[in-house]
């Protein structure tokens, strides 16, 4: 009498099936609205960005050790105060192949000092066009 009065246990798909629609369609409208109403052309910044002018602090060492900038000799004592008085734009160690090796460590060691090492070292002038 009790195996005819029950019934197999069934799972209602029909709740999941209405989420699963309702999940599309909230989806597709999404989408549909997703793009622009009005396409809107602004104007470019002229002045957005700043330039700054990169000026090079060129120190030449020629070949008989002697220190040059802009073509004026500068004692070797008077080096550290010249590069404590021009810390603006990249130092450029400009070094003759044939310079004596300790005018190079020595300005070398003065530019780690007053530049926090940074340098650049050139052997040869770049081409002028």
């Amino acid at each position: 009498m009790f195996d005819e009065l029950e019934e197999e246990p069934r799972v209602d798909l029909t709740p999941l099936i209405d989420v699963i629609f309702m999940l599309v369609i909230f989806f597709v409208m999404t989408m549909t609205f997703s793009k622009p109403v009005l396409d809107v052309v602004l104007p470019a910044a002229q002045n957005s960005e700043v330039k700054k002018k990169t000026a090079e602090l060129v120190i030449s060492v020629k070949s008989d050790g002697k220190y040059f900038f802009n073509d004026q000799e500068i004692p070797k004592g008077e080096l550290s105060r010249f590069l404590s008085e021009h810390p603006e734009g990249t130092l450029n160690l400009m070094v003759d192949e044939k310079a004596p090796f300790e005018a190079f460590v020595y300005l070398a060691d003065l530019a780690k000092v007053n530049r926090e090492g940074r340098f650049v070292i050139s052997t040869k002038a770049a081409p002028k066009n």
